[in-house]
Order: structure tokens, then C-alpha cells, then sequence
């Protein structure tokens, strides 16, 4: 990455930061302020018109402060359920719009982290970064012959991740036109999977584990990891040759090389679902390495979930066809209720109105595994996640435990990955008993 467009200064204290977001609120109240004004004057304006807006302009504060800022962006980006489209599409250049911190920043922090600058660590290190994300950035290092990657935190993220989601809180409600005790579980979920990213000790450990439990996958290449050379704020590991999605894509790969990269990742996440029942929090493109050996890199565990037994029975229950018949209508009662899809004050007609909507949407979401091949180009699916989408975001609820959300998030941010190789992959699943895949052919 060029120098020239390097960071200098990160605003870490609770009062710049709290100004960089006050900045960003202002500027979307004059947004709101304008398209009220549009309307007074009976100009034509559409609320999408404003959610992009407003999108664009908190993208460009988020980007300035990164940490969890940036981090509520990636998370919007993959949430097409509870966020309207064109505020989900711009939050999706989150993944790609990081300026890197400057050389002097990147030694401060490793020097305050490990005690040596890396220079006397490393046989050779390169000061600017190859690559920058939300939390922090990535180094080339040199070491007895070895390349490695480096992973350096920006300063001040983990210790401001509580106060910038105390800040976010005030005007969230503005921005997703969503009531605050409705976003809460939502917002609690978010900062309790930010606190555990920022702590890099934990992604060394969540790492290793994960190495070992698929030890043996096919496809998957893990890199080693340098326990003496990390802390809570750098991660040192093997250099993995590779390109996230949108260089891989740009090279135009042939169709049955992406084919085989997106199985490999659907399986990946299919044994992790159902077999470790837990499963890395954050599925979104940056985390892959599609790699000329026809491996899959994996590189990023900072956050794992994992599922307990009730929430797992209950959550893939409402994908079996069996129990939206008449007859099971008690047992989809008693599966909403442990899901918290309904809640202590709903009236009998809420009650129907939310079961009718969200069996349509788990209906929906189950297409791949109901239909044992599904081809991700075709566009009538993701319309229909769309339509049900906006029709979830126009109550201006987040029904379901956050857990439950949680799951929709990373089916969802699986779909748009597979949308974006373009591929059908076979989407079987030997883990789930209900469906019957008799009609597919031997091999299909």
C-alpha cells in the first residue's frame, strides 16, 4: 500500500472519538433535515434515496475511527433482513475502504505490545502494511528463512470498543428507524463479539483450536502460528499465499474452479454448524484466501460461536417442510417461543401475523438444504429473501434470541458470497434428517 495514503493519526481518547461520531449524527440529522424539507416542497424522495445518504456519510466516519465502528459496518453489511438494501450495500465497501496506520504508529504499538520494535524481532519486516482491515492491519515479516504475516491492532480499539457502542447507541435508532430497546440484544451481541476480536491471545487460542478440530478437512490450509511472537495486540503467523474474493474474482476464474472453492466453503461451514456446533462469528469474504493450489486459506478466527444444544434443535427444526403442516402447529408454537420469535405481550392476531412471517422466512433461508442443489446465480432466491427482508424491517422489531440472529447473519453473509462466485453447489446435508434427497442422482 502506497505511504502516501497511510494514517497518521487515529483518534483514540473517549472525547475525539465521541466528536467523530457526533460529527457523523449531525451530518445524518441534515440529511433527515433535507429530505423532510424535499418533501415540504413536494419534491419526489424515496426513503431509500435517504438510507444511502446517510449510509454513505457514517461509512466515512466509521472508516476514520475504525475499530468497532468500522465493525458495525461489516456487521450491517451482512444483514439483509433487519437493514434496508442501500444501506447494506454501502456498508459493504467497509470490507474494502481502510487507509493503513503509518510506520511510526505500527512500531510504537508493536514495541509497547511484545517490547522490542520489530526490527530487532524480525530478520526483516516491512513497515507498511499489505493489508488493513477494521481492527487492525497486516505486516510482511522475515524470520529464519520464514515468511509471516503479522497482524498489528490500531491503537486504542479494544479499549474504546465500550464507549464507541455507548456513543453508536444514541443514534443508532435514527439510522435504522429501529426503537433502541429493540436494537439492544442486537447491540449487546455486536460488543460482546468486538471485545473478544480485539483480544488477539484469544484469536491465537480460538485459532489453534479450530486447526486441530479440522485437522484432516479437504480443501482447508490453516496457517502455523507463532505463539512467542504474539500478545493482545499482534498475531504472528505463516504467510499464506492467496487472494481475498473480489481480487480472485477480478483474475475471471474458470466456472468449475469457483464451483469447487464454494463447496469447499459450504462444507466447511456445514461440518462446523452441525458437527462442531460451534462456528467462526464472521463469515464475510475477507476471511478466505482462494489459493492457486485449489486450497481454501482460512485465516481469521477472532470470534467462534458456540451453538447449545437447544438453540441448534430449535433454530434448524423450523427448516423440516413437516412442521408447518396443521397437525405440528402446537410443536411451531412451543419452537417460536424458544427461539423468543414471540413475546409475553402479543396479542392472539401479533402472534399469527409473526408466525405467518417468519415461517415464510425460515422457509425461505432452508431453499438450499430443502433442495439438496442450489444454483446461487439464480436471482428469484435472493428476491425473495429481499421481499421477506423488508417486510421483517418494516415492523421495526428484532424478534428472536440474539443467538438466533446471529444464525440468519451467517447463512445470509454465506448466500451472498456463493452470489458472488456465481456458482450451484451441492447443498445435501447429511446432518439434518428431514429432507430426502432420493430424487437427486447418485453424485449430482
Amino acid at each position: 500500500m502506497a505511504k502516501s495514503h497511510e494514517q497518521e493519526k487515529l483518534p483514540t481518547g473517549k472525547i475525539a472519538r465521541a466528536s467523530q461520531f457526533l460529527k457523523g449524527g449531525l451530518r445524518v440529522g441534515a440529511n433527515v433535515v433535507k429530505h423532510q424539507a424535499k418533501k415540504l416542497l413536494g419534491q419526489e424522495v424515496s426513503q431509500e434515496e435517504l438510507d444511502r445518504e446517510n449510509a454513505e456519510e457514517l461509512l466515512k466516519t466509521f472508516t476514520q475511527l475504525r475499530g468497532s465502528a468500522l465493525k458495525v459496518a461489516q456487521t450491517i453489511s451482512l444483514d439483509t433482513i433487519n437493514f434496508s438494501k442501500s444501506f447494506v450495500e454501502v456498508m459493504q465497501n467497509a470490507q474494502y475502504s481502510v487507509p493503513p496506520m503509518s510506520g511510526p504508529m505500527v512500531v510504537q504499538v508493536f514495541k509497547r505490545s511484545i517490547g522490542q520494535p520489530p526490527e530487532k524481532v524480525f530478520d526483516k519486516f516491512n513497515i507498511h502494511a499489505v493489508r488493513a482491515a477494521s481492527l487492525g492491519q497486516v505486516h510482511e515479516a522475515w524470520k529464519d528463512g520464514k515468511r509471516l504475516a503479522v497482524k498489528i491492532q490500531y491503537p486504542g480499539v479494544a479499549e474504546s470498543i465500550q464507549s464507541d457502542m455507548k456513543i453508536f447507541r444514541t443514534f443508532a435508532p435514527r439510522i435504522t428507524r429501529i426503537p433502541l430497546e429493540e436494537l439492544e440484544p442486537y447491540l449487546q451481541e455486536m460488543e460482546e463479539k468486538f471485545l473478544e476480536e480485539a483480544d488477539y491471545k484469544k484469536e491465537l487460542a480460538n485459532s489453534l483450536a479450530f486447526k486441530e478440530l479440522c485437522k484432516g478437512f479437504p480443501g482447508l490450509r490453516f496457517p502455523e502460528y507463532y505463539p512467542e511472537l504474539c500478545s493482545d495486540k499482534v498475531l504472528t503467523m505463516e504467510w499464506l499465499d492467496g487472494l481475498h474474493l473480489r481480487e480472485y474474482l477480478a483474475t475471471h476464474p474458470p466456472y468449475e474452479e469457483r464451483q469447487r472453492f464454494g463447496q469447499i466453503i459450504w462444507d466447511f461451514y456445514n461440518f462446523q454448524l452441525h458437527k462442531l456446533r460451534q462456528v467462526n462469528a464472521d463469515p464475510h469474504p475477507g476471511n478466505f484466501l482462494f489459493r492457486s493450489d485449489g486450497t481454501i486459506g482460512v485465516i481469521d478466527f477472532g470470534c467462534t460461536k458456540v451453538i447449545p444444544k437447544d438453540l441448534y434443535e430449535a433454530y434448524f427444526a423450523l427448516g423440516d417442510p413437516k412442521i408447518y403442516e396443521p397437525k405440528n402447529r402446537k410443536k411451531l408454537d412451543i419452537l417460536f417461543e424458544k427461539l423468543a420469535l414471540y413475546r409475553p405481550t402479543d396479542t392472539p392476531e401479533q402472534r399469527e401475523y409473526v408466525k405467518d412471517l417468519f415461517s415464510r422466512f425460515a422457509q425461505i433461508l432452508a431453499t438450499p438444504y430443502r433442495l439438496g442443489r442450489m444454483d446461487f446465480r439464480q436471482m428469484e432466491f435472493f428476491e425473495s429473501l429481499n421481499q421477506i427482508g423488508e417486510e421483517i424491517a418494516r415492523t421495526r422489531e428484532l424478534r428472536g434470541l440474539k443467538d438466533f440472529l446471529f444464525l440468519n447473519r451467517t447463512f445470509l453473509g454465506l448466500f451472498n458470497l456463493f452470489h458472488q462466485l456465481g456458482v450451484e453447489l451441492d447443498t445435501r446435508c447429511e446432518y439434518l434428517p428431514y429432507y430426502d434427497y432420493s430424487y437427486l442422482k447418485a453424485g449430482a
